[in-house]
């Protein structure tokens, strides 16, 4: 894999840094999750677990059955929001093995923390919208996410069909990419670190009993028809919103995608600075949207202050934002989540044009 440094210093990020720790120190306020952070976790995993018993024993209600897939589906989005996310980033605690145990929630709904940690939280957060290395961008051939990407005819719709297409990211995930990124250590350029016998076995083993529980279980009660149906609504419902909610910080009109310097491999600004400038944010002043998505609404603090925990966004992000204001470094955000999903769209049907007849015009 091409190194890339964010050799430039201006001082923004030491300055954001200092304001944000001076908050929690003269507050005396832990970055890690606070009782109502804990309350919210206890609440959402004991909704899963119902929204899940109710699914199996609703098969003589077809109407209670789907609400009670829907009402799943929402549970396993909000452990991907709100828990794993903090754990696996090792904001959730200041306990290094208590945030792994929460991170292994992913794997409790399908997902993989081990490949979660290199995947998020090397290759997104270091690389933020960098092509062919911020593996978030890679939909290869399918869509087009930034101007660097090879253009396709089929990109003329992509602002019409990517959202359909959204449907099937989990589904990807669970059923294949985790294999083979698993398999060939490989995720684009980027070597992953061999994973060890006990890795190993609870990768599979873990898997195993997803498939279990949300295939074989409930074959004894619902035809086998409708659990496939069933599994694939739950990630169709689960892959949409993920999805959407990760575009919508990255790969919107307003963004940047910055190219490195060919020879040199560095990115011509400072690292926080890239940071900011290649996310955004969306309903700020929305208490629903910041706790439905695990303060992922506040993307840009976020990726300033991936060790903190998400509970602690909204306060902090008055802060970002008035330091980058004396900085002069952009801060997008969308007041509305329906304004941030229609620069998304028009930044996609933007991206589907045909660079050469553009030229040409």
């Amino acid at each position: 894999m091409k190194r890339i440094t964010f050799p430039k210093r201006v001082g923004f990020h030491d300055e954001v840094r200092k304001r944000v720790n001076h908050y929690f120190e003269s507050n005396q306020i832990s970055r890690n999750a606070n009782w109502r952070m804990i309350l919210k976790t206890a609440v959402i995993l004991s909704g899963l677990a119902a929204s899940y018993v109710s699914f199996l024993l609703s098969a003589s209600s077809p109407i209670l059955a789907v609400i009670s897939t829907f009402a799943l589906a929402q549970g396993i989005l909000l452990v991907g929001f709100n828990i794993m996310h903090d754990g696996n980033h090792g904001s959730y605690s200041n306990n290094p093995r208590l945030n792994r145990i929460i991170g292994f929630t992913l794997d409790l709904v399908g997902g993989s923390s081990l490949l979660w940690r290199d995947k998020h939280n090397i290759l997104h957060h270091t690389y933020t919208n960098i092509d062919e290395l911020d593996d978030d961008l890679a939909v290869p051939g399918l869509l087009r996410f930034s101007r660097g990407q090879p253009w396709k005819p089929w990109h003329r719709q992509q602002h019409w069909y990517a959202f359909p297409a959204y449907c099937l990211m989990t589904f990807l995930w669970t059923m294949k990419s985790d294999f083979q990124k698993f398999f060939t250590l490989k995720i684009g350029d980027y070597t992953l670190p061999r994973p060890t016998i006990t890795e190993a076995l609870l990768f599979f083993s873990v898997r195993l009993f997803y498939f279990g529980y949300m295939l074989m279980l409930p074959l004894f009660f619902y035809p086998v028809v409708h659990v496939l149906c069933f599994f694939l609504f739950v990630h169709a419902v689960v892959g949409l919103t993920l999805a959407t909610v990760f575009q919508l910080a990255h790969v919107v009109e307003d963004s940047t995608f910055p190219l490195p310097d060919q020879d040199t491999g560095e990115i011509d600004n400072e690292w926080a600075i890239h940071q900011v400038e290649t996310t955004s944010n969306f309903a700020p002043n929305s208490r629903l949207a910041a706790w439905y998505c695990g303060g992922l609404n506040f993307q840009i603090e976020h990726h300033l202050f991936p060790r903190v925990c998400h509970i602690h966004y909204p306060a902090i992000s008055k802060i970002v934002e008035q330091t980058c204001r004396e900085f002069q470094v952009t801060y997008v955000s969308y007041p509305t989540f329906l304004m941030a999903v229609a620069a998304h769209r028009r930044f996609l049907k933007e991206l589907g044009r045909d660079d050469e007849a553009e030229m040409l015009l």
